[in-house]
């Protein structure tokens, strides 16, 4: 049993995106893995014209 229990009205709160559903999926991670094979072949082409970038 809580000790204590808080109301608060809210006004324009949102939109949310929500990260992590009921099943363990976590859009943040999965985002980032389809990002990192995206990636790859542009960052190749930009690489051979500028050499500084390793």
């Amino acid at each position: 049993m809580p000790e204590s229990l808080w109301v608060c009205e809210v006004k324009e709160f949102g939109p949310l995106i929500v990260s992590i559903d009921a099943e363990g999926n976590n859009i943040f991670e999965e985002n980032k893995i389809e990002f990192n094979k995206k990636k790859e072949e542009p960052y190749e082409l930009i690489s051979k014209q500028v050499r500084f970038i390793n």
